[in-house]
């Protein structure tokens, strides 16, 4: 036998083995649940927004690049100074970023509407803009008539520094239409501790499992007993990459990276936390 044939051998020999050993190992956790009684256990809190955030763009405009610069930092001067000015605690103005773009004209924007060739060498607008989160905590310390007059004064204050307020409604193709940029949503309200309001939506949620566990032994006439497997992901059968992505989230969590989880909504009301638990108990 050549030594190709046999490294082909003890190539296929190992492979059995390990597909052996897997299907022992998935059969004996098949066999244990199937031993006991799974239940899929909800929880779910409440939690009143404490962050509000609004989107602000400052934009300048120009046919040299110069001239785009030089009204952009003028716009942004004025902007910062109308925020400032407003004096609202908490109120923090984070810089998400610059872009720098050239726009069509008029000509240039009906030629296009009209499927028609587009002339590249006329001017173009050249423009600059950045990107403004005016984030505002400690809003659940406000009433709704209080914080709605606190949303008007910022919005009404960024306009008059010639801020445009609200998500980006331009269509990606001018001339066109598009649903989803429709409406302009205003603000985003947040909750934040996420993980704390999921830990008492967990305790919740494994009660409800111990509940329904403790029905279905009654009904078949069987006893409860002890913790076979809990699952707060709610899925069966965990794959190479959700254990990958457990191991990070856990390496995450241990040095204290992305610990400011938040949950937004558009509406102002009571943001719920929902959680699943799939519980398996062993009979006795």
């Amino acid at each position: 036998m050549s030594g190709l044939s046999r490294l082909l051998q003890r190539v296929t020999m190992f492979s059995l083995a390990v597909l052996f050993c897997w299907g022992m190992m998935t059969h004996s956790s098949a066999a244990a649940e199937n031993q006991g009684i799974t239940v899929m256990g909800l929880g779910s809190v409440e939690a009143k927004p404490s962050v509000v955030e609004l989107t602000g763009i400052v934009i300048g405009q120009g046919q040299l690049a110069g001239d785009a610069v030089t009204k952009f930092h003028g716009n942004r001067r004025r902007a910062e100074t109308a925020f400032k000015n407003l004096k609202i605690p908490g109120l923090e103005v984070v810089e998400e970023g610059l872009s720098l773009y050239s726009s069509l004209n008029a000509s240039q924007m009906q030629a296009m509407m009209r499927g028609m060739a587009v002339n590249n060498t006329d001017s173009q607008e050249l423009s600059v803009s950045e990107t403004l989160k005016l984030r505002v905590t400690g809003i659940d310390k406000l009433s709704s008539q209080e914080l709605l007059e606190m949303i008007v004064r910022i919005v009404d204050s960024g306009k008059d520094a010639g801020v445009i307020i609200g998500n980006d409604t331009s269509p990606s193709v001018p001339g066109t239409y598009n649903p989803s940029k429709a409406r302009n949503t205003m603000a985003t309200f947040k909750v934040t501790d996420v993980e704390k309001l999921k830990e008492a939506a967990y305790e919740q949620a494994v009660k409800d499992a111990r509940s329904q566990a403790e029905k279905l032994a009654k009904l078949t006439g069987v006893k409860l007993g002890k913790v076979i497997s809990v699952d707060g992901v709610g899925d069966s059968q965990k794959n190479t990459a959700a254990i990958y992505n457990q191991i990070i989230s856990q390496y995450m969590s241990a040095t204290r990276v992305n610990q400011t989880e938040e949950q937004a909504s558009t509406l102002l009301k009571a943001i719920p936390i929902a959680v699943a638990v799939r519980v398996t108990y062993s009979i006795e």
